[in-house]
């Protein structure tokens, strides 16, 4: 017959619970016993105890009366003498009422009550008398068989009775000594065959419960540590018997998984390797503790890493250039992706004599739950791009260079004919005039624009850095465009509160930058509508803000504003160049 886990342990723990209900019962019915015959014995023999001494006293008294009546005091001596019968009479009652086990005090108590009656009889006789005569009240007490006499006897008889019963007690406190020795053998007997039961019961129990446990347990390390071909026994079909088929069943799931998923996983490991070997820039994959997983050719060749071989425990440790220490950090402490878009950020290597210059990117790879699983890195070899780019730039300078000096002559010539210098114009000659003036300025303008990014990109020059006032630089910058925003109709305000801190910056460049924001929200802000230049502290910094009422930019162009070249599709306004963000960056 087969029980349930619960069930064997509820059979286990009845008769230990019923073994201890036993003795719980058997001890306080041995200390009710115990109790109570003590207490009987004690309160018969000490009542009479106590009897037996009030009577002695009252007996002492009456003896004393008769004394006091010979010697001439005879009104005290009765008084003494009818009261002290009253005590003696109530302890003669209370020590027959209570007349104990014992067979001879039931022979004392009846002699004393026979001695009791006599001396009584001689004692109202004594009374009886007269006080002239002396003489016979001398006899009647000290003569035979008088009343001294019969008070020797009273005394003999109640010290017998008082004698028995305080025997009595000794013997009481001697058997419940005894009965409380026994009692206490018989419940440590009780106790001990209680603990043995119950230690021999435990084990079995704990044995049919921890031997399963401890087979599953052993099975459990052994699958931890890559052997699936653990099978563990059923024995029973309780709690621990299903867990064993369950276990049993999980290894066989394991072992299945392990024959299909290994050629999944190997397939996988071998397309993914295959993939980033075909790419030309180094690609590498590492896990959460920066360990190299997997390599190709391209970074082994450039960054001198390998991956991890197949079967092994252990990887090379990637360590970083400088400049991608912060931002790989950050990709596997706080899955943050690294892809930045401007050349400043490049990563620059040597390889066979020639300097190369890569865009990195560093994307945090995650599991289902959020976890950091490691980190992908790719380095876009973008040499060429950068060649191209100082190329352009370069051309860009130089034809913009070029371009400025006849255009300075041009301006010139225009300013002086319309001047009328060298004669009266028509009105005709001055309209055109003018119209060749604005498109010389507006063309000088847009050379100087690509002639500040030029300059901006070299980076050769060094920022001036010099303490300024922000409220100063956010007036002047308000200042200079005030005039153009007046002509519009558009209001401008400047908010920069008076006790800001100095700060450390190159005025001319941070004017052109705030220019440039501010001449890019006049040119989208609408008649009646307002710019806001502000300079405020923040986080230990000053923020200077160019906020406007504009139209504002859609989502998917705002990664692309700071663009050379770039103007928002459908709200091109003037005859911008897209230049004016693009220097205000650099």
């Amino acid at each position: 017959m087969s029980f349930s886990l619960r069930t064997r342990i509820w059979i286990t723990l009845l008769p230990l619970l019923a073994l201890l209900a036993v003795l719980g019962g058997a001890g306080m019915v041995l200390l009710y016993r115990l109790g109570g015959s003590i207490d009987l014995i004690l309160k018969e023999n000490y009542e009479s105890v106590i009897a037996m001494e009030r009577l002695n006293e009252a007996l002492e008294r009456i003896d004393s009366s008769y004394q006091f009546t010979l010697a001439g005091r005879e009104k005290e001596a009765r008084e003494q003498y009818h009261e002290n019968w009253t005590l003696y009479d109530n302890a003669l009652k209370k020590e027959e009422g209570n007349i104990t086990i014992h067979p001879r005090e039931d022979e004392l108590v009846a002699r004393l009550g026979d001695l009791t009656r006599r001396y009584r009889q001689k004692g109202d006789a004594f009374y009886v008398r007269s006080s002239e005569d002396q003489a016979v009240r001398q006899r009647d007490y000290f003569g035979p068989g008088g009343l001294l006499e019969t008070f020797r006897e009273i005394k003999q008889v109640s010290g017998d009775i008082l004698r028995l019963n305080e025997e009595n007690m000794e013997e009481a406190s001697r058997q419940s000594q005894a009965l409380a020795s026994r009692s206490l053998l018989w419940f440590a007997l009780g106790l001990a065959a209680a603990v043995v039961l119950a230690g021999l019961m435990a084990l079995r129990t704990i044995h049919s419960i921890l031997r399963p446990l401890q087979v599953m347990t052993e099975s459990a390390l052994a699958i931890g540590l890559g052997n699936l071909d653990q099978v563990v026994p059923v024995t029973s079909q309780d709690e621990l018997g299903q867990l064993a088929d369950a276990f049993n069943t999980m290894g066989r799931q394991l072992r299945h998984y392990r024959k299909t998923g290994y050629a999944q996983l190997l397939r996988a490991q071998r397309t993914s390797q295959a993939t980033i070997d075909s790419f030309p820039d180094p690609v590498l994959v590492v896990d959460s503790e920066a360990h190299i997983e997997m390599a190709n050719p391209a970074s082994q060749r450039l960054l001198g890493v390998t991956g991890k071989p197949e079967g092994a425990s252990a990887a090379q440790v990637w360590e970083p250039p400088e400049s991608l220490r912060q931002p790989f950090t950050e990709a596997l402490r706080r899955q943050h992706a690294y892809q930045p878009e401007g050349f400043d950020q490049l990563v620059f290597l040597r390889a066979d004599g020639k300097d190369l210059s890569f865009l990195p990117r560093i994307l945090p790879i995650q599991d289902p739950y959020g976890n950091t699983l490691g980190a992908a890195v790719l380095l876009l070899n973008v040499t060429r791009f950068r060649l191209l780019d100082q190329v352009k730039s370069d051309l860009v300078a130089t034809v913009s260079h070029e371009l400025k000096t006849p255009l300075t002559s041009l301006r010139l010539a225009v300013h002086l004919l319309l001047e009328e210098a060298v004669g009266p114009l028509t009105p005709k000659q001055t309209e055109l005039l003018v119209d060749a003036r604005d498109n010389a300025e507006r063309l000088l303008d847009r050379i100087n624009r690509l002639l500040d990014l030029a300059r901006l990109e070299q980076k050769h020059e060094p920022l001036d850095l010099r303490p300024e006032s922000p409220v100063g630089l956010v007036k002047a910058a308000g200042e200079m465009i005030r005039p153009r925003a007046q002509d519009k109709g558009v209001e401008l305000v400047v908010e920069a509160p008076a006790g800001l801190p100095m700060v450390q910056v190159d005025g001319p460049r941070l004017g052109l930058a705030l220019n440039n924001l501010l001449d890019n929200a006049l040119t989208y802000t609408n008649r009646g509508g307002r710019i806001t230049l502000s300079a405020a502290a923040e986080d230990h910094a000053v923020v200077l803000a160019v906020t406007d009422t504009g139209q504002g930019i859609p989502p998917e162009h705002l990664p692309h504003v700071f663009d050379k070249f770039f103007r928002v599709p459908g709200q091109s306004r003037g005859s911008g160049t897209g230049l004016g963000l693009a220097i205000a960056r650099e």
